[in-house]
């Protein structure tokens, strides 16, 4: 401890001497861990302590595009990559929308994400703030009660796998602010990055769209190979011919948020919440033509997840059903005219009142306790198709969760 002190005081002097007291201290104060902290690519506070960024040491943040507003340390900098067309590998990068009016509106706005080493298999990327124009469909015509579904015609959020373009990633808009996703890469295959792409819409001609803002988090997760865990950094030529070791590495720090294969978003905590991409607080709409799983970490001790419904809104084909199962899904050979097929699929899935099904749309989900106890991985699965009938809400849906570990306890 008073070694530390003194080192620090000898750091002080030291800047004093060259003039650079002020912002030495600045740095001792932000330093996210240690004062000798050298562009690790951890998120980090600005000097206001409201802009976020990451740290990075000064060439790198120039050269990615960035704009200095802080310090990590002695020997890096809090860099906000709040610019467009920006191309990094850290292990963990920010980026803040560019400052927008009518006069930028209507751009692209790019970030490219390498794989910051070999052992990354998948990214994960958090909505800290996400806030596009909303999904829109078609003006209403007389006499004809059924429009395409609502999509993302103005502003849009895309991830493309740039090198092996064989996972489908839906376009996103509206109110994402908590979300996140997965995207999976694979440097044996050359899938080493991925591209982000924000398409902003002109204001000057749709001056009544709100003003686009955005602040996400990529994280790269390394996996486990088949022989022991990855090994990287300096210890590599080290430890290469080793067996697997007990020293903390990323992959060791990875293993938690690490995503089953399959899914597009994962919450590996015991309890918390999730919904439907701009469930916009129960306004909506969601997004048509969605078909993804929302995973849960299934540990020794988990045999299900319970549901708790805060709200559930989607479309249904006739007013005289369950909305459950059949129908919310017609069979294909049977199917005739267009029909409502938006369903949230929970396997094995039973309600505190006793009903039970898969399929659930409608309201059929709405104030229910629901348990699910698959033998399988605990997940759910959404789809929503193109098509929205007048004075039917499609608001979305949230869920309260915990994980079971009593299944003869469901209630």
């Amino acid at each position: 401890m008073a070694a530390n002190i003194v080192s620090r005081i000898f750091l002080l002097l030291a800047a004093a001497h060259c003039g650079a007291a002020t912002d030495l201290l600045r740095s001792v104060r932000q330093a996210p861990g240690s004062i000798f902290t050298v562009g690790n690519g951890e998120p980090c506070l600005g000097s206001d302590r409201s802009t976020g960024g990451v740290c990075l040491s000064r060439n790198q943040c120039n050269t990615q595009g960035g704009k200095a507003i802080g310090f990590c340390g002695v020997f890096a900098t809090c860099c906000s990559l709040n610019a467009c067309d920006v191309r990094t590998n850290t292990k963990v990068a920010v980026f803040i929308n560019p400052p927008l009016n009518k006069e930028s509106s209507g751009l692209e706005c790019s970030y490219n994400v390498e794989i910051n080493n070999n052992n990354v298999c998948q990214m994960r990327i958090d909505f800290e703030t996400f806030n596009l124009a909303p999904p829109t469909t078609v003006e209403p015509v007389e006499n004809v009660t059924q429009r395409p579904g609502f999509t993302c015609r103005n502003d849009i959020f895309q991830v493309t796998n740039l090198q092996a373009n064989s996972d489908y990633m839906p376009a996103l808009c509206g109110d994402n602010n908590g979300q996140h996703l997965y995207v999976r890469v694979n440097a044996s295959t050359n899938s080493r990055s991925i591209r982000i792409n924000f398409k902003i819409a002109d204001r000057n001609t749709q001056p009544n769209l709100p003003q686009a803002t955005w602040k996400i988090k990529v994280t790269q997760l390394e996996c486990f190979n088949t022989l022991g865990k990855y090994r990287d950094g300096l210890f590599e030529a080290i430890t290469s011919s080793l067996p697997s070791t007990p020293l903390t590495t990323s992959a060791d720090r990875d293993e938690y948020l690490i995503a089953p294969p399959g899914c597009l978003q994962y919450y590996p905590d015991r309890a918390g919440s999730f919904e439907s991409f701009n469930y916009n607080r129960g306004s909506g709409p969601y997004i048509a033509n969605l078909a993804y799983a929302t995973c849960f970490k299934k540990t020794p001790d988990v045999c299900g997840i319970k549901l708790t419904s805060a709200s559930f809104e989607m479309a249904y084909r006739q007013e005289d059903n369950l909305y459950l199962d059949t129908d919310c899904q017609i069979n294909p050979v049977t199917q005739g005219a267009a029909q409502s097929e938006d369903y949230l699929f929970i396997p094995e899935a039973e309600t505190t009142d006793g009903l039970r099904g898969s399929k659930f749309c409608g309201s059929s989900a709405a104030n229910q306790i629901i348990a699910s106890t698959p033998p399988g991985p605990l997940y759910v699965h959404f789809h929503s198709d193109n098509l929205v009938s007048d004075d039917i809400t499609e608001s979305g849906y949230r869920f309260n969760y915990n994980v079971l570990n009593n299944c003869y306890l469901k209630k």
